[in-house]
């Protein structure tokens, strides 16, 4: 039995995730949201996204999609396909999708939950994106809006939708 899959992924109105590999924005709520979801989970990335960390996220098992069979850091363990990321989640776990766009459109087909925070702006300049998907596919479980403000330059919503 395969375990939830979650996406949890930043995006702008034209389904923009990043650029230059570097998430396009500032925003510390999403930063404490994304920390609150994964907490004592497993996530999944890609290399690219693993390099950008800097590290191994603490108190989550790093899993990175990789074909060269290495991880860029210490703490993050190696796997060649999606099937062998899904071996790594312990039972009655879920497994985190944190990114890049590659693997977002690989997981998204087995995706059961995306926890999205989507900002209110166009990133001209981006470079890497969330992959189209069919709204009518997603119930709405949640939905949080947040204006800008000092400490967020763009409004955003954090909104969680179910597969159904």
């Amino acid at each position: 039995m395969r375990p939830r899959i979650a996406l949890v992924v930043a995006m702008d109105r034209e389904h923009a995730i990043g650029r230059g590999n570097a998430l396009p924005w500032h925003l510390p709520d999403d930063l404490k949201r994304f920390k609150t979801l994964t907490l004592d989970q497993t996530i999944l990335m890609g290399r690219r996204t693993a390099e950008s960390l800097g590290r191994a996220l603490p108190r989550r098992r790093n899993i990175v999609l990789t074909r060269s069979g290495a991880v860029p850091f210490a703490g993050m363990e190696a796997v060649a396909s999606i099937d062998q990321a899904m071996q790594h989640v312990p039972a009655g776990q879920a497994l985190y999708v944190i990114g890049g766009g590659k693997v977002y459109a690989q997981m998204l087909p087995f995706a059961d939950v995306l926890h999205l925070t989507c900002v209110d702006c166009v990133v001209s300049d981006a470079d890497t994106f969330f992959p189209a998907f069919d709204r009518s596919e997603w119930n709405v479980q949640a939905r949080l809006p947040h204006a800008a403000d000092e400490r967020h330059a763009q409004a955003f919503e954090f909104v969680d939708l179910v597969r159904g």
